[in-house]
């Protein structure tokens, strides 16, 4: 599901330590109440809530925590949802959209609401040659979960782009053995052949090919 990007909107946040990008899945064991509730709403108007990072530890008192939310985010859509236990959710979600988070405040039952704007989409560009290894070597990973029979725990969702700038980026930032602050510097990057170069710099640098497939 698109927004438009032009009117502000309000949704509630899901502060992680973590980074979901577009297109990627996020499992979720869901226990507080304010959370238990959030997920309940969804549910039921079918809604999506906003993933953020917290990129620091504070020790700030509750009133700043938000100082320490990473400013863009991504809207996730629920797609499997397993009440273990009144109180306890198993939940999988899966990332639609970027949006930049304007501000945010945290509710009387202590959940944070956000105001963003949304982000374009990633518009669709074929991977250039100077690319092909990475794509090849996300490539490589996949056939290696499927072998190993572990899709259901991957990061990630059918149908695999392999041959899109955006897709593949979006991938192999999750993967990568990299920091927050490096996940969600990815994660802003509005063109996604730079995100893709960006990601290739990482992996030539760092040599992390071997770490990655191994």
């Amino acid at each position: 599901m698109t927004y438009s990007t032009l009117t502000p909107r309000k949704i509630p946040l899901f502060p992680l330590g973590t980074v979901l990008f577009p297109d990627g899945v996020i499992a979720l064991k869901i226990f507080e109440a304010r959370y238990l509730d959030m997920i309940k709403q969804c549910l039921r108007e079918k809604t999506e809530f906003g993933v953020v990072s917290i990129i620091k530890n504070s020790d700030a008192n509750e009133e700043d925590v938000s100082l320490s939310f990473s400013q863009i985010g991504t809207l996730a859509q629920i797609e499997d949802f397993d009440p273990v236990q009144p109180a306890l959710y198993m939940t999988r979600s899966f990332g639609t959209q970027r949006f930049k988070l304007i501000n945010s405040k945290q509710e009387l039952n202590g959940l944070w609401m956000g105001e963003i704007e949304l982000l374009e989409n990633d518009p669709l560009i074929p991977i250039p040659q100077e690319h092909q290894k990475v794509a090849e070597l996300l490539d490589e990973i996949i056939s290696v979960i499927q072998s190993e029979n572990l899709l259901g725990e991957a990061p990630f969702k059918k149908p695999f782009k392999v041959d899109d700038c955006g897709w593949v980026s979006n991938r192999l930032a999750e993967l990568l053995p990299i920091s927050l602050a490096q996940k969600n510097h990815l994660l802003a990057q509005t063109n996604p052949r730079i995100r893709l170069d960006l990601i290739t710099e990482i992996i030539e640098d760092d040599d992390l090919r071997n770490l990655m497939m191994h």
